[in-house]
């Protein structure tokens, strides 16, 4: 008898205990966000869509090294095609990422010299075909406006 009397007070204890938690939470302010509507703010540190970074003329910063397809662990997810100029400065004539294979390592972000290539917070890339996830140079470049703003914000972030 004294078994069932035990195991009946812990239950009602461990009731209690547990209407005690859902009454102090029932009061507090809600944390979740409505996800489509809102959207967090992350920092620039965010690891979402990569680009390529233009100066104040809209040229891109890219001066064809590369390195970042040296360093990407994933083959020929980078591919560019450079060529020179009159004045022997490289262009860059094709520039393509294929988002569906890249595994947002970073290690091209941190290996280009002129920092050209970038990491945004755009991170929503699902698409119904593979091949809209292939960025040319056109769908990587951004504007100087947002290149100069990106440039601001990993210099405070650091």
């Amino acid at each position: 008898m004294k078994i069932v009397f035990n195991k009946t007070v812990s239950g009602i204890i461990e009731i209690a205990r547990g209407m005690f938690t859902i009454f102090k939470h029932a009061f507090r302010p809600a944390i979740t966000l409505e996800y489509p509507e809102k959207k967090d703010i992350f920092s620039s540190r965010i690891r979402g869509r990569l680009a390529l970074t233009t100066n104040e003329s809209g040229n891109l910063d890219c001066i064809g090294c590369m390195s970042c397809t040296k360093v990407c662990p994933c083959g020929d997810l980078i591919q560019i095609d450079t060529s020179k100029d009159e004045n022997n400065k490289p262009v860059i004539n094709n520039f393509t990422i294929d988002l569906g294979r890249c595994i947002s390592c970073g290690n091209c972000t941190q290996a280009c010299p002129k920092q050209a290539i970038i990491m945004t917070d755009e991170y929503e890339l699902a698409d119904y075909s593979r091949g809209a996830l292939v960025f040319d140079k056109e769908k990587l470049k951004l504007s100087p406006e947002k290149s100069a703003e990106w440039r601001d914000k990993k210099a405070r972030d650091v």
